[in-house]
Order: C-alpha cells, then sequence, then structure tokens
C-alpha cells in the first residue's frame, strides 16, 4: 500500500512538472485535453506503423508504396502528437532550433527520400532504398522520442501510463471476445 501511495505521489509530481513546462492553452485546449489528444494520435501513429510492418513489409518487394505510405503517415501522425501537445508554433520552433535543425533535416529529408524512392525506383534497387530511407526515417523518430518528450524518462513513464489505460479496456473486450470464439470452437469440435 505505501508503494503505491508513493508512485500515484511520483506520477502527481511528474504530472504538475510537465503541466507547468507546457502552455496552459494551446488551440482551445487545457493541458489535459492536449495530452488525451497527444495520446490519441500516438496510438493512431502507432497503428499506421504496425500496418507498415504487418501488412507493408511483406508486400515491400511487390507493393513498396504500401509500407512507405503506412509508415510516412505514422511518422507525420507521431510528429503531430507532440505538435498538439506543446502548441504548433510552439513545436516549430523547438524544431528549428539551433541544437535540433540537424534532426529536423534527418527527419524531413528521409520522409521525402522514403516517398521519392517508393515512387520512382523498382525491383532491387527499390526496394534497399526504400528501405535505408525508411531505416533512417525511423532512427530519426526515435532521436525525437528521446530529445522531445517532454520530462524526459519520467514523461515516457506518463506516457506509457497513459496508453496503457486507453488501450486496457480494448484488450479485455478482444480477449472476451477470443475467449468466446475459443469455447464455441472447441464446444464445436467436442459436439
Amino acid at each position: 500500500a505505501i508503494s503505491d501511495a508513493s508512485s500515484m505521489m511520483g506520477l502527481s509530481s511528474i504530472r504538475t512538472s510537465l503541466e507547468a513546462q507546457l502552455p496552459s492553452r494551446v488551440m482551445g485546449m487545457n493541458y489535459q485535453e492536449r495530452f488525451r489528444m497527444f495520446c490519441a494520435l500516438l496510438l493512431i501513429s502507432t497503428v499506421f506503423f504496425l500496418l507498415a510492418f504487418f501488412v507493408g513489409l511483406p508486400m515491400i518487394t511487390i507493393r513498396p508504396q504500401k509500407f512507405a505510405l503506412s509508415f510516412t503517415c505514422g511518422s507525420i501522425t507521431f510528429m503531430g502528437s507532440f505538435a498538439v501537445l506543446k502548441g504548433p508554433a510552439e513545436h516549430l520552433r523547438g524544431m528549428l532550433s539551433y541544437d535540433r535543425i540537424f534532426f529536423t533535416t534527418v527527419y524531413f529529408s528521409s520522409m521525402i527520400m522514403t516517398l521519392y524512392f517508393t515512387f520512382t525506383v523498382g525491383g532491387v534497387s527499390g526496394y534497399v532504398t526504400v528501405m535505408v530511407a525508411s531505416g533512417l526515417q525511423l532512427l530519426s523518430l526515435l532521436w525525437y522520442l528521446i530529445t522531445f518528450l517532454p520530462g524526459g524518462a519520467a514523461g515516457m513513464g506518463v506516457l506509457i501510463s497513459a496508453i496503457g489505460k486507453m488501450i486496457r479496456p480494448i484488450m479485455a473486450g478482444c480477449l472476451k471476445c477470443q475467449a468466446k470464439c475459443l469455447s464455441k470452437l472447441c464446444s464445436w469440435a467436442t459436439s
């Protein structure tokens, strides 16, 4: 019980710290509304990335556009989530700051290269160039996540906790449905 209380105090202080670092209202939304939108956009970007890897990647030799478009939409949605959290103008200023301009250049260049190579280069060389550009895009997104997330590692913990709370009801429903399907299948197979 004591560890739960200290955990809640830790999350509460992290939340207060994050709220203090960010503007109170952006685009007509307060911090909590923006944080929910941030988590939702991050979840959508995860769906795009999953589509890229589980649908697009197996088809990349036949239709590399599926991979590249899903991956790039995931990247854009990922970046948009941070723009909602911080505010678009503040986010753009941060991306164009002296210490982050290299990242911004690599990120946008990798997206453009991914799309360009996807639509213009075919065959084995197209596969390699799309994969290299997409890999560069992935690395720049990971770099972005580590350097731009408010609160650093503590902010990452809050983010994972919030996304977990959003996903938990969906997963519970899926597991219940799966259990019902399996029980019906087992009863059908045994009768």
